[in-house]
């Protein structure tokens, strides 16, 4: 269900099942799970990307194995979604390395939570969004998809592709500001690889620190955020990434924050 590929500190990590177009179960989500905590603990890793393998990215959760279940589906869901799929979402909310989402295909559904869970989102343009949970299903949006559309778009345009389940194609969901960028088809991989390479030549700590600084944006008052950021930008200016920044300005050099140590 999971495949992986690794180059220049970049592990690429595939949705790769063919069967359901890379639909999520519990399976999937425990194998998409062990393969980036192996990542986050490899230290030649120091970039994610995340994609799919086929046509799709991910097409959503996978019906056949709902139908499968014994168990009225209420309370199915209710714990599934308490002990796999909520604690999954966190976990790619949470990841203490930078990852790239390569939409290469339709992400519909729960795939939509997925793939905006990225640091950064680029899609292939024949790729496209759509929630049919609403239309289709007669059930509301899950696996944070929710919440992310919200902050990736303003509120009438979440709730209008909520409701209709139409398709949000790759261009326009780039138009949008939904997504970083929209990819022809034929560069995705390769933009993306150079996309987490870039990444992975960053200091590690100046990244985690940006990701905990603009997520807490959304939350705090403006002067509760220029706190924050002075916090931070203590800790980062005592550290080793900086030394490095000011030595290699000096030097008239790229910076080397690979191999300068992490702070």
């Amino acid at each position: 269900m999971i495949s992986t590929s690794h180059s220049n500190y970049v592990r690429t990590i595939y949705l790769d099942d063919p069967s359901s177009f890379n639909g999520i179960s519990e399976a999937l989500v425990a194998a998409a799970t062990e393969a980036l905590t192996s990542a986050l603990k490899d230290d030649n890793v120091r970039a994610i990307v995340l994609s799919g393998k086929g046509k799709f990215f991910s097409a959503g959760g996978n019906l056949k194995n709902f139908m499968s279940q014994t168990t009225p589906m209420d309370e199915y869901i209710s714990d599934a979604m308490a002990k796999v799929y909520n604690p999954f979402g966190l976990f790619l909310r949470s990841l203490s390395k930078p990852m790239v989402c390569a939409v290469n295909g339709p992400a519909i559904g729960a795939g939509v939570g997925i793939a905006l869970s990225g640091d950064i989102t680029v899609a292939a343009r024949s790729a496209y969004f759509s929630l049919p949970f609403v239309p289709k299903l007669g059930v509301v949006p899950d696996m944070g998809s929710s919440w992310l559309l919200t902050r990736a778009l303003n509120y009438n345009q979440a709730l209008a592709l909520t409701l209709t389940g139409e398709p949000l194609s790759a261009e326009d969901a780039a138009a949008a500001g939904m997504i970083w960028r929209c990819i022809d088809d034929e560069q995705l991989a390769e933009t993306a690889q150079q996309l987490a390479e870039k990444l992975a030549q960053c200091s590690p700590a100046a990244i985690r620190r940006s990701k905990q600084l603009l997520a807490a944006a959304a939350e705090n008052s403006y002067a509760q955020q220029l706190e924050l950021e002075r916090d931070l930008q203590t800790e980062s200016f005592g550290g080793k990434a900086f030394k490095e920044g000011l030595q290699s300005f000096a030097e008239r050099r790229p910076a080397d924050f690979i191999n300068c140590g992490d702070d």
